[in-house]
């Protein structure tokens, strides 16, 4: 079994790397150095303006510790035929997953510290606390990362409920930091260990007794959907299949983003509406790049900014082009392929347009400078035309 999960483990790293070498390219690695960039610096503004006595701190700062938790889960690489081959050797598995927790709890607690140091200025920021207490801060967070990971594991061999889950997932860590943030760290710190040790125990019972293969897979193959989706925010994974949903409430954009007597230019809208792959894409794209736009002040790196976001939806619009190749009857239609280009460009034309709105709007953040705001408005419209009606067809005339 030691075997086993290395030989896994290995494999899953290598598909990993697969991936982030398609994601992290030289467009996205610029466009992550000036997006940090600029996140950072307008974070460390935000911090000037902050004192010890906003009531609102606390809260915040509970919260985001709580979200922080939640990031990294049980990585036990099961696999959806090992309960029929591995089943004689049920009773060896307990060391196969004994490795699963210790690979996950590294993983997991490099992801809670990495997370946690980010929020440290806030909290800092916004209290007396000294050096020694943001220590104790990070202690507890480690502490109550390892009682979550515990827990996962031992749901796996033993019935849990949802109200049990919800306890031990958030309540339990909520009281935690509760008490560290309008008590003391310490107690805190001693709850945590306490808490920590239990689950230890249990773990280590609860393993010895039958394993549920069925929640094993579901939860394992959950954990992958959602690395998958991330990778498909960026390039085309084929573990993740579009659903589509018939959506009556958008049939008026529909008319409104297709032409009369133009199949293609009718397909184009109504698959980009009712699935959920590049509308879906498109939406979380646009929502990030407005919500990272709203508290970036300077002029200059806002626009950047706002740039950049438009040629990355441009860049993933351009597979929907192929989208229905696949379909044998949209062979069939007597429309060229000038005219079914002339259709893609007229609906990227519009969702660019759209988006470019979007984020003018969200750039504005919190003071209105009219001359800078006409100017960015003006570069966004002649930045997603030229994208449509140069790099599209570029784009599209190149691969074929």
């Amino acid at each position: 079994m030691t075997q086993l999960f290395s030989r896994r483990r290995g494999q899953h790293f290598l598909l990993l790397l697969k991936y982030w070498r398609l994601v992290f390219n030289d467009h996205f690695v610029i466009a992550l150095f000036f997006m940090f960039g600029a996140l950072a610096w307008g974070y460390s503004q935000a911090l000037n303006q902050l004192n010890s006595h906003l009531w609102w701190s606390r809260p915040v700062a509970i919260i985001v510790l709580l979200i922080i938790l939640q990031v990294g889960r049980l990585a036990t690489l099961v696999k959806p035929a090992d309960p029929v081959f591995l089943l004689p050797q049920a009773k060896m598995m307990t060391h196969y997953f004994h490795q699963a927790l210790h690979y996950s709890l590294i993983l997991g607690e490099l992801m809670t510290l990495a997370f946690s140091a980010v929020l440290m200025p806030f909290i800092m920021a916004t209290s007396t606390y000294t050096v020694d207490t943001v220590i104790a801060i990070a202690v507890v967070m480690v502490t109550l990362k390892a009682t979550e990971m515990n827990w996962l594991l031992a749901r796996l061999f033993r019935f849990t409920s949802k109200t049990e889950t919800v306890i031990i997932l958030v309540i339990l860590p909520g009281v935690v930091l509760i008490s560290g943030f309008y008590l003391s760290w310490i107690v805190a710190g001693i709850i945590s260990t306490i808490v920590m040790v239990v689950s230890w125990q249990v773990q280590r019972r609860v393993t010895q007794r039958l394993l549920n293969w069925r929640l094993a897979v579901a939860q394992e193959q959950q954990r992958m959907l959602g690395i998958y989706r991330f990778f498909n925010l960026f390039t085309d994974v084929p573990m993740v299949q579009g659903v589509v949903h018939r959506r009556r409430y958008l049939d008026w954009l529909v008319k409104l983003m297709s032409q009369s007597k133009q199949p293609f230019s009718y397909l184009y809208a109504r698959g980009f509406l009712r699935g959920t792959e590049v509308s879906g894409l498109i939406v979380r794209l646009t929502v990030v790049g407005m919500a990272i736009l709203f508290f970036i002040p300077i002029f200059w790196l806002n626009l950047l900014i706002m740039v950049l976001f438009i040629y990355l939806l441009t860049v993933q619009l351009i597979p929907f082009y192929w989208h229905f190749d696949n379909h044998v009857f949209t062979h069939l239609y007597p429309v060229s392929q000038i005219d079914q280009l002339k259709n893609f460009q007229s609906l990227s034309q519009k969702i660019l347009l759209g988006a470019t709105l979007l984020l003018w709007l969200a750039s504005t953040g919190t003071t209105v400078n009219m001359p800078q705001q006409g100017a960015k408005l003006l570069v966004g419209v002649c930045e997603s035309l030229l994208l449509v009606y140069g790099y599209i067809k570029y784009r599209i005339r190149q691969k074929k």
